[in-house]
């Protein structure tokens, strides 16, 4: 969606620096000279000068990668350590790695990761996960906070939500803020 995202952008009318705009690597762009090369069509796609936030989407793993995913993970982020040096990224994560994926980057890395967005809700809270990043000083933040809507019809959330005069949303979203967790809502409407 990066290019409607750019176009819709300058058709805002609201200026860059008042924006934060993220996205992401996939997983097919692993590497270090791919990433590079990723990263400049994503900034070409949105038109735009230096991202907010740039994210590695799912850790390369043994499956399919073979034995070399750890070091494959390892240069990718070697190459957004770099894009980051070079001002054109003001923060840099990851998406989706569990604290196996993430030990042997910051192992290597100069920098150490800034976000991990994971999957979390009331419903999948990936404890381990949120407590290696808060060690970390890793932000987490929350995909799908709202469990894709499945977490809006279950009866304990629906009467606390009750009794505060709040909707089901209102209570999880205030829940994974509380939990120190920024979360991310979305319509895909």
């Amino acid at each position: 969606n990066e290019r409607a995202v750019g176009r819709a952008i300058r058709r805002s009318g609201v200026p860059r620096e008042e924006l934060f705009i993220t996205t992401k690597l996939w997983v097919q762009d692993a590497g270090y000279e791919s990433t590079k090369r990723a990263f400049a069509k994503s900034l070409e796609r949105l038109q735009l000068d230096y991202l907010d936030l740039y994210l590695i989407h799912w850790p390369a793993n043994e499956l399919q990668f073979g034995k070399d995913a750890n070091q494959l993970n390892v240069d990718t982020w070697k190459a957004m350590e770099r894009l980051h040096e070079e001002g054109l990224i003001r923060s840099i994560g990851l998406s989706n790695f569990m604290q196996h994926h993430a030990e042997p980057v910051m192992a290597k890395a100069n920098i150490c990761p800034m976000v991990d967005q994971i999957e979390y809700h009331p419903g999948f809270t990936q404890k381990e996960c949120v407590e290696f990043c808060k060690k970390n000083n890793i932000l987490v933040e929350a995909w799908s906070p709202l469990g894709r809507g499945n977490v809006l019809d279950n009866p304990l959330l629906k009467s606390i939500a009750a009794s505060h005069g709040k909707s089901v949303a209102q209570v999880v979203i205030r829940w994974v803020m509380q939990t120190g967790v920024l979360p991310l809502a979305k319509s895909v409407t």
